[in-house]
Formats: C-alpha cells, sequence, structure tokens
C-alpha cells in the first residue's frame, strides 16, 4: 500500500500539470512572438544590419565604377581608333593586294574560287545587317575586304554598319573610298547623301542626292528629297522647281502634286499653285487638305 502512494502522489501532480496547460494552451497560441522585446530588438538590428550591408554595397558598386572608368574609356577609345584606322587598312589591303597580283601568279579557277568566296563573305554580311548583329556584319565586311579590296558591296556594307552606329567620320571615309571604286555607283551616292542629312550637313546632302541625278534622272523620289532639303536650307525657288521635276515624272502622284501646290504657295506663284491644286483635285477628291489647301491659294493676290 505504502509503495504505490508515491506513485499515485506523481500521477496526480501530472494530471494537473496538463490540465493546467490545456487551459492555458489557447493564450499561448495567441502569443505574438514578434511583440517580445528582445525578439524586436534582435529583428531591428538584422533590419540596420542589412540596410548597412545593401550601403556598402552599393558605394562598392560607385567604387568599382570610379576604379574601372579608366579602363572603360581605355577601351572605347581603342575601339575607335580601330574604326578610324580601318580607311587606310582599306588603301594598305588594296596596294598589297596589287601587288600580289603583280608577283604571284593566279589561275582562273583559284579566282573564281576567291570571288565565289567573297560573295559568300559579303552575303553573310548583309545578312548579318539585317539582323542588326553588326559586330558580325562588320567582321564579315573587313574579311571581305581583305580577299577582294576591290569589292565595292564590301565598303558599302561597312559603311552601313558605320551609318547605323552613327560613326559618321568612318562611314564617310569607307563610302567614300566604295565612291572612288565605283564612281557611278548611285547607291554610294544615296548613302553619302544620306549621311550628310542625318549628321546635319544639308548642303553635302544635296550635292549627294544631285551628283545621283546625274547618273540617274528618272528618280522622282531623289527630287522631292533634294525639294525637301532645300526648303529646309530656305531656298523655296529651288525647292519649287525639284519638286516640278518630280511631278514631271510622275505627274499623278497625289503627294508629288500636294508638295507642288504647299510649294508654289511658298513662292508665291498662284497660277502653278491653281494647276497643282486641279490636278491634284481630279486625281484625289476625296483629299481632306483640298479645302485647306484652296484656302491658302485664295490667300494670294
Amino acid at each position: 500500500m505504502f509503495n504505490i502512494l508515491p506513485f499515485i502522489l506523481i500521477i496526480i501532480a501530472l494530471a494537473v500539470i496538463i490540465f493546467i496547460i490545456v487551459r492555458k494552451f489557447p493564450q499561448l497560441t495567441l502569443l505574438d512572438v514578434d511583440s517580445i522585446p528582445q525578439v524586436k530588438m534582435e529583428k531591428k538590428k538584422n533590419e540596420i544590419l542589412r540596410k548597412k550591408a545593401e550601403e556598402v554595397a552599393v558605394e562598392n558598386k560607385k567604387e568599382r565604377q570610379i576604379k574601372f572608368q579608366p579602363w572603360i574609356q581605355k577601351l572605347r577609345n581603342i575601339q575607335l581608333k580601330f574604326r578610324q584606322y580601318v580607311g587606310e587598312i582599306e588603301r594598305k589591303i588594296l596596294r598589297q593586294q596589287e601587288e600580289k597580283k603583280k608577283n604571284v601568279p593566279v589561275s582562273r579557277q583559284e579566282r573564281l574560287e576567291l570571288q565565289q568566296g567573297v560573295k559568300m563573305t559579303v552575303q553573310e554580311g548583309n545578312y548579318a545587317l539585317e539582323q542588326n548583329d553588326l559586330d558580325t556584319a562588320e567582321n564579315k565586311f573587313i574579311g571581305a575586304i581583305k580577299q577582294d579590296a576591290k569589292n565595292t558591296e564590301a565598303y558599302l556594307g561597312l559603311g552601313e554598319v558605320y551609318l547605323k552606329q552613327k560613326q559618321w567620320k568612318e562611314a564617310e571615309e569607307t563610302l567614300n573610298f566604295a565612291l572612288q571604286l565605283d564612281p557611278e555607283n548611285t547607291v554610294v551616292m544615296l548613302k553619302l547623301a544620306g549621311l550628310y542629312e542625318e549628321s546635319g550637313n544639308l548642303d553635302a546632302a544635296v550635292d549627294y542626292y544631285q551628283q545621283s541625278l546625274m547618273i540617274n534622272d528618272v528618280n522622282p523620289l531623289t527630287f522631292v528629297k533634294i525639294g525637301e532639303l532645300l526648303l529646309r536650307l530656305g531656298k523655296n525657288e529651288a525647292a519649287l522647281e525639284a519638286v516640278k521635276q518630280a511631278v514631271a515624272i510622275e505627274p499623278q502622284n497625289p503627294k508629288y502634286l500636294d508638295m507642288l501646290v504647299e510649294n508654289s504657295v511658298l513662292c508665291g506663284d498662284k497660277k502653278q499653285a491653281e494647276e497643282a491644286f486641279q490636278e491634284l483635285r481630279m486625281i484625289n477628291p476625296e483629299n481632306n487638305k483640298l479645302p485647306a489647301l484652296k484656302e491658302k491659294i485664295n490667300s494670294l493676290q
């Protein structure tokens, strides 16, 4: 009997403890651990450390940028010098190729294989250019020039690469060299005209557009472009003559007739404006600009 009593007391004590825990359990589950001061302090400390780490990372990034800026600029300068050097390289290659041709006899079969290889390389360069992969395109065109220093298409493609990169000096030099190889290549002339127009040299742009017309004087778009540039230069009378030429080539083109009316009004040529307006009205009677154009004409004395 006395040996069992301690076990009974232990069981009763455990039962009391369990009873108390069961009653207090809902309150324990509602306890917000984050509200404990020690936990709050620990979280705040961690947040401070995290922000400090972020600030240090930002500062380190700035320091790295400052540290490596001279190297980055140096790399850019090297790339620019390389492009500037391309023109000189092209001419050197041309001379070397000429010397090799004089000293080393080349069979007809070898010449055909070389031409085919160059043609394929230029095609690959043009494809890369279409995909806007300018680095690959540049390498392909330079590779083609190394094989054939007189390949106008390769110089034209290389010039187009530089145009897209807005490397005006390199583009100008490359395209001018292409024009030396093929003085009557209107495509190169138009590229040079576009180059000067985009770089702001409108007089030079007009000059190259006019040069292209000496080879192909039936391109109305070129006359229109010249007219637009002359207007920007304030040469209204000359612009009017250019637009007249475009209309003479395509007399039923509503856009050109519209421009002819506008330019005639600017020059105060009421008769020319009325004639162009009547042509435009007959070709495109639903043109929404007709009332406004008529009002401009009527305003002329």
